[in-house]
């Protein structure tokens, strides 16, 4: 079998690797939702810690004691930070990064960059992403 040339297997790669960040993505959003709606017939009621992992109780772990009236848990544990109170959020970062990594990466085959300069774009696409999100969550979506 005649071996492919240079650019064309980075090409298969970079396609491969798309693929696979959109396969984990799926995975990580059905997590999500089993967590959401199936938690109690899912394998993750099976782990122990419902806290971590049952929405229904994990929730209140980005707030001071539980409770939203006092406060965050810790500084950005309800925004930046969410992801370390529950396995829901972890799950959505997750989610999210995969995406973003797939989207990115047929860039990496037309833009020549250091992989720091990747990674600063795609923290300014996580934070872009929030930053809409926050907006319209807390914000525009909600009635006053």
């Amino acid at each position: 079998m005649p071996s492919l040339p240079v650019p064309s297997r980075r090409l298969l790669r970079v396609a491969a690797f798309s693929v696979a960040m959109l396969v984990l993505a799926a995975a990580s959003n059905a997590v999500m939702d089993t967590l959401s709606f199936r938690y109690g017939r899912s394998v993750f009621s099976r782990l122990g810690h419902r806290e971590w992992f049952d929405p229904s109780v994990s929730w209140p772990n980005k707030w001071k004691e539980g409770d939203p009236k006092k406060g965050e848990a810790f500084p950005l544990s309800s925004t930046a930070l969410v992801a370390t109170t529950d396995a829901w959020h972890l799950a959505k970062l997750l989610c999210i990064s995969f995406i973003i990594l797939a989207l990115l990466a047929p860039f990496s085959l037309l833009i020549k960059l250091p992989w720091w300069a990747w990674v600063l774009i795609f923290l300014s696409l996580k934070i872009l992403w929030g930053l809409i999100f926050e907006g319209l969550f807390a914000g525009l979506f909600i009635l006053r």
